[in-house]
């Protein structure tokens, strides 16, 4: 989701992660829980070793997963795969995924390293350019375009190696393409949608949303489930929130049709306006989570999640870290503005440096890291909404959200990519901070806007 957005995530669009915003994200959000390793370890044993017609059987062997690819390759290799990691948990998450690899072609070796969400942006561009880069990263739709001419053009290997890009959403395989070319092989994707307190609802007699609901609708809504100290939504001041809304109520996005950055056109400038007035109409707590970007982020999820607020905007990827709460969630679309319903959607995947020296086996252990085995791995514990349609059934299953397939097949029949310009790590920083000053009242959405156009276009 793959909080990337920052989603992870909070993208999109990732695994769980106790310090970063496709998982994404996610700019990736949090998922935080125990035991993740352990039960990403078993998901993708039980998602490797079923029969021919996907019924699961015992193994023999509790060890690695078996291979999902019909025969092993004599490809050798040491192989570094840098990802945004948020501690020893996480990193054994990611281990049992590379681990798929490793079953499929013994003679790789995978080294997993990583950064937490924040500092991982800031460091990858370094990384990707020293002759000692790993070969392998994580790249996250929304941020792909810094990075797009460090990465090794794929299409020549999905080719050579039988990767079909029909297996994937077309959506976020797009997503990751630069020029044209594919640069990275997605995991994870998803709408950005909204998530709820049902049992708020239920208590406060108001109709749980449906897809196609309306502006209108939401607005009635969030007014009734605000008062007495709880508040009908919350936001923060971070690029998956304010964007969602912008290109929901007037259909504005961040680039123009040459491929700007465009935040003072007049359609945007209307949607942020609407959507700090909306945001200030006292459906949210005061204050806005406190702070921007990435901690307004983590405010934001917390009142929702301690029922302070009973709505927020999120990927389908933070399914599995809700669940945790002590409440009946919901999943419901964007609200339909005058355009009528829109979404976002980001992701996450995995590409290969040009400074690596074997790309082939590095394609070939992320060929395997993006097999239906992996996804369905990741999928079945609720985690990874996945690239693969095939196995979507796995998500469904492990998230079990009443109402969540509806939403999601009317959220991506209703969705576009989030295209950003090459410089979008620095300009969502100064979007953050700035926008946080919107919605404080420190600046008006005017200023705020065109300081970040002016800041931002300095680099794009």
């Amino acid at each position: 989701m793959g909080r990337a957005l920052d989603l992870g995530t909070p993208t999109g669009v990732d695994l769980p992660n106790t310090q970063e915003r496709e998982g994404v994200v996610t700019m990736r959000p949090l998922a935080r829980w125990k035991g993740m390793a352990e039960i990403v370890a078993a998901a993708l044993l039980v998602a490797s070793c079923g029969t021919s017609t996907g019924t699961p059987q015992a193994s023999t062997q509790a060890s690695a997963p078996q291979a999902s690819a019909p025969e092993a390759t004599p490809v050798s290799a040491d192989l570094t795969f840098q990802f945004w990691i948020g501690g020893d948990a996480d990193k054994k998450a990611w281990e049992t995924v590379t681990a798929v690899a490793t079953a499929d072609h013994p003679g790789i070796k995978i080294t997993v390293t990583g950064n937490p969400w924040p500092t991982y942006w800031t460091r990858i561009g370094t990384q990707l350019a020293s002759p000692n880069s790993p070969c392998i990263v994580g790249m996250q739709s929304l941020r792909l375009e810094a990075y797009a001419d460090q990465l090794v053009p794929m299409d020549d290997l999905m080719t050579k190696y039988k990767v079909n890009p029909a297996d994937f959403d077309q959506s976020i395989l797009n997503g990751l393409k630069h020029g044209g070319k594919q640069v990275a092989l997605p995991y994870d994707f998803g709408p950005l949608i909204i998530f709820y307190n049902r049992d708020r609802f239920q208590a406060a007699g108001v109709a749980e949303p449906k897809p196609g609901w309306t502006l209108d609708d939401f607005k009635k809504a969030a007014t009734a489930l605000s008062g007495g100290g709880k508040f009908g939504f919350t936001t923060s001041s971070i690029d998956q929130e304010y964007l969602a809304w912008v290109l929901d109520l007037t259909g504005a996005e961040v680039l123009d049709a040459s491929g700007k950055l465009a935040l003072t056109a007049p359609a945007f400038v209307d949607g942020y306006k609407q959507w700090v007035a909306l945001m200030k109409s006292g459906i949210t707590p005061p204050g806005s989570g406190g702070a921007a970007g990435y901690t307004g982020y983590l405010a934001m999820l917390s009142q929702f999640q301690d029922q302070t607020a009973a709505m927020y905007v999120d990927g389908p990827w933070m399914a599995i870290s809700n669940k945790a709460v002590k409440f009946k969630l919901g999943m419901a679309t964007m609200p339909a503005g005058p355009g009528g319903s829109k979404h976002y959607t980001a992701g996450s995947g995995f590409g290969i440096s040009k400074q690596c020296a074997n790309p082939e086996a590095a394609f070939q252990a992320i060929a395997s890291m993006t097999s239906d085995t992996a996804l369905k791995g990741l999928a079945s514990v609720g985690r990874a909404y996945p690239a693969r349609p095939a196995v979507a059934d796995a998500w469904y299953t492990a998230a079990d959200i009443e109402g969540a397939r509806e939403t999601l097949d009317y959220a991506n029949a209703h969705s576009v990519p989030l295209l950003t310009p090459p410089n979008w790590v620095e300009v969502a920083g100064y979007f953050d901070n700035y926008g946080f000053q919107a919605l404080t009242g420190e600046l008006t959405p005017d200023e705020a806007l065109k300081t970040v156009q002016d800041q931002g276009s300095l680099g794009n």
